[in-house]
């Protein structure tokens, strides 16, 4: 535990959080008023990949037209996969895909946002391994009006914020993937929602 983050401010953000994330076992693990947000904005009409799987699968798939998600730990993805078949949705491709290189040299975590048609997807959700690189590629793979959401956003994007673990209050250089999309996207809209304890971003394509 790192007790140097643990301001009375961070204190009540986190048991504020917790709480919620008790009462809202079904909800995604990002920023309340992020998830708010998308349950305004998202429809049927839409198409999503997410990268990271969890509860917000299920979440993500009863609000949309259909969903790719995409897991690279196998227990987990085990135990997601039991839970999707004892619901009612049909409308996910629940895929394992490993995030490490295999002995071609290929990382298949990263080969399925490859394999996406350009302006095709409606949401793509960047909240698992290789963030800084798919989150890049995401970029050419939304329609124009589409949303790029990244969780833990403060670690890699310039955000004001209180969560402790925002780069720039650790004194810390943006990584130069990180940066090179900061730059590509910074025409378009940016929403942040902060819990206090993480920052959630969903960018939006022009």
């Amino acid at each position: 535990m790192n007790l140097k983050i643990w301001t009375p401010r961070y204190a009540k953000n986190r048991i504020s959080l917790y709480i919620y994330e008790q009462f809202n076992k079904d909800k995604p693990w990002i920023a309340p008023t992020a998830i708010q947000w998308l349950d305004e904005h998202l429809n049927k009409n839409m198409m999503g990949v997410e990268f990271g799987s969890g509860r917000s699968t299920v979440w993500y798939a009863k609000r949309l037209k259909s969903l790719i998600s995409i897991e690279d730990h196998q227990d987990w993805f085990k135990q997601v996969n039991d839970d999707l078949k004892n619901s009612d949705i049909d409308n996910i491709s629940y895929l394992f895909k490993p995030s490490i290189m295999d002995s071609e040299g290929n990382i298949p975590y990263i080969e399925l946002m490859d394999s996406i048609e350009e302006s095709s997807v409606d949401i793509i959700v960047v909240d698992g391994k290789h963030r800084d690189t798919l989150a890049l590629k995401a970029i050419d793979k939304l329609a124009s009006g589409g949303y790029l959401l990244l969780d833990d956003a403060e670690r890699y994007i310039p955000l004001k914020t209180h969560a402790p673990y925002n780069y720039l209050n650790q004194q810390s250089e943006q990584l130069p993937t990180w940066k090179e999309f900061s730059n590509v996207t910074k025409q378009w809209k940016q929403l942040q929602f902060s819990s206090g304890v993480s920052d959630t971003v969903i960018l939006i394509k022009p």
